[in-house]
């Protein structure tokens, strides 16, 4: 197995055997708990020189299997020194945004504090002229200005239903569905429109010559249904002339909210026929609305 060996290399050539062996009795326990690249070298080694070899041949294999362990371990080397510039850069990176923000903040509280010179913020000075503050508040009045138009906005598109009939009660109560928005004089010409197939004659009257009566209230025409909500109206028991409940309803496929009055029926009236009728009941009872009162 080994010829063309001399003593001395065969003692070391045994040796190193020696070695190898000890080095397999680790294998399974490597294996469990994973091997390095030398490890793996190493093993490869002992596979490839099992047999008989020359001294050449040993030499050789030895030296190839030291030189692809040194260049693994040089290539190691080289990704660890990458990671550390890497490391190295994104900490400079870092330290620039810090020392950025710190720089922007400072100039910040260097431009407040060039702002606020001279003050002395123990002292009430809201009696002072003050350019900065008299800018903020213009600018949030603004703002809150158009959040409340936005938001009577959006009160005055919401519909309600609103129940009427002509001054006698003698016809079928109608309902009309309208927005807040709508005024008295407006819901006159619907309801007239509405009812007129009952009572031709209501065609030579415009809303200017009829009158709207709501829980023995009678309305101006300029008042609109949300002033009317708005102001809370009242009657002369002192309750509100309209009571409203939610409702949900389906119209066209879409489902949407609409506010239903059930406790009023409205009532139409000529003016020139309530000015006749005025003392006889139930006209008696009706009283003009004073919007004088609720503004």
């Amino acid at each position: 197995m080994y010829k063309d060996l001399d003593i001395n290399e065969l003692e070391k050539l045994k040796k190193e055997e020696a070695m190898l062996s000890l080095r397999k009795a680790t294998t399974n326990m490597k294996e469990r708990f994973g091997q390095s690249n030398q490890d793996i070298l190493e093993e490869e080694f002992k596979q490839k020189t099992v047999g008989l070899v020359t001294r050449e041949e040993f030499k050789r294999k030895r030296e190839n299997i030291d030189r692809i362990y040194v260049q693994d371990l040089q290539k190691k080397q080289e990704e660890e020194e990458k990671k550390k510039l890497e490391l190295k850069q994104k900490r400079k990176q870092e330290y620039k945004l810090k020392t950025a923000l710190l720089s922007f903040e400072s100039e910040q509280q260097e431009l407040y504090d060039k702002k606020n010179y001279g003050k002395d913020s123990s002292v009430d000075t809201l009696y002072l002229p003050d350019m900065n503050r008299e800018k903020k508040i213009e600018e949030l009045t603004k703002k809150f200005t158009e959040e409340y138009q936005k938001n009577m906005e959006l009160q005055r598109d919401q519909l309600i239903d609103i129940k009427f009939q002509y001054w006698d009660a003698q016809t079928c109560t109608r309902t009309l569905r309208i927005t807040k928005k709508t005024t008295i004089k407006e819901f006159l010409e619907l309801a007239r429109r509405e009812i007129i197939r009952d009572f031709g004659f209501l065609t030579e009257f415009s809303p200017d010559d009829l009158l709207f009566v709501a829980n023995t209230m009678i309305l101006p025409h300029k008042l609109s249904f949300h002033d009317i909500i708005a102001y809370k109206v009242k009657n002369r028991s002192g309750k509100p002339i309209f009571s409203f409940e939610q409702r949900k309803v389906q119209a066209k496929g879409q489902e949407y909210e609409v506010e239903v009055e059930n406790s009023t029926t409205c009532r139409i009236i000529e003016k020139f026929r309530y000015e006749k009728i005025k003392h006889i009941y139930p006209c008696s009872k009706w009283e003009v609305v004073d919007i004088n009162k609720y503004q």
